[in-house]
């Protein structure tokens, strides 16, 4: 259903943007994971508990920035991350028929022998394939990082709490001591494959927003922005969903509500693969566990891929100005 003369053309002209946004993402993920490990946890926790009062911001709860684990699967929600994910699937998506429209190009591609439906489904090819190793890489650079990398924690001299009360009397004159140790001893990579897994559907979900929108357009300057003020549009109303409990409705209409990928890796690091599958929601805010909304993203990309299939076999093309 693909046509291999495409695909290498495809390959060819998404090639630089692709390095450049695997690049980006796998030496992010290595420098982050490498920052996070100058952080103390003692420290660190003592700051975060200040801002309890605004737990209801965060993608998980505080508890669960308090561990390694945690705080680098925190790197699924980096601007950088998401911008980068994004940046593919809109270049991509809105290039395929309106982007060829433009060029001019697309009416000497379908006088050869190739139809409107193979046409789509080797862009999708490229566009998706790609999708996947750039998010491949940003899980290489976690991994690396995480082999690489040493922790050193201030460990507290050894204490007795006095029943009934807040105190707690030392047991000892020493202070506190420092502790090295690899951050592989406490991090298992293979944990955020979960999140790996959510960044791809988020970043599938745009990009078959952004094809079936191309799909239906002549100038592709215009189909970037009209994914683009889609895009902000889900943002607004999911941060407004956040910040106010009587605007809480509005985080069911954003898609960005089905991306959860920190979520799933505290289920994943706190109960194992089968935690985040389950079909009930572990809070009020879920219908159901955290491993099932990527497939939502996924199942939304399909439905729009279908849709602009439908609708560019139907539409009559321009003629190249």
């Amino acid at each position: 259903m693909i046509d291999r003369v495409l695909v290498r053309t495809y390959l060819v002209q998404s090639l630089l943007l692709w390095a450049a946004c695997a690049t980006t993402l796998f030496a992010f993920a290595w420098v982050r994971v490498w920052v996070s490990s100058l952080i103390d946890m003692g420290q660190f926790r003592t700051i975060v508990e200040q801002f309890r009062d605004f737990e209801r911001f965060a993608p998980i709860g505080f508890d669960a920035l308090f561990t390694h684990t945690g705080r680098i699967g925190m790197t699924f929600d980096e601007p950088i991350v998401i911008l980068c994910t994004v940046v593919w699937a809109i270049a991509r998506g809105s290039d395929v028929v309106s982007g060829e429209l433009g060029r001019g190009t697309l009416e000497m591609l379908l006088a050869q022998p190739i139809s409107r439906t193979k046409l789509l489904l080797s862009h999708a090819a490229v566009a998706t394939a790609g999708l996947a190793s750039i998010v491949l890489a940003l899980w290489a650079g976690m991994a690396i990082g995480v082999a690489r990398t040493e922790v050193t924690e201030t460990v507290p001299p050894p204490s007795l709490r006095i029943p009934f009360t807040a105190f707690e009397l030392p047991l000892t004159m020493a202070g506190p001591t420092q502790e090295s140790f690899p951050m592989s001893s406490v991090v298992n990579p293979y944990d955020f494959a979960a999140g790996v897994f959510s960044l791809f559907a988020l970043g599938f979900f745009v990009l078959g927003l952004s094809t079936l929108l191309s799909c239906l357009d002549r100038y592709r300057w215009r189909t970037i922005g009209l994914v683009l003020s889609i895009y902000i549009f889900q943002l607004v109303i999911y941060g407004l969903g956040k910040a106010a409990d009587r605007l809480s409705w509005l985080q069911g209409w954003s898609f960005f509500n089905w991306y959860r990928p920190q979520k799933q890796i505290a289920e994943v690091a706190g109960g194992g693969w089968a935690a985040p599958w389950r079909w009930t929601g572990p809070d009020a805010d879920s219908w159901f566990g955290p491993g099932v909304y990527p497939w939502l993203l996924i199942g939304g990309g399909l439905l729009f891929y279908l849709l602009g299939i439908i609708a560019f076999r139907r539409r009559d093309l321009p003629a190249p100005l």
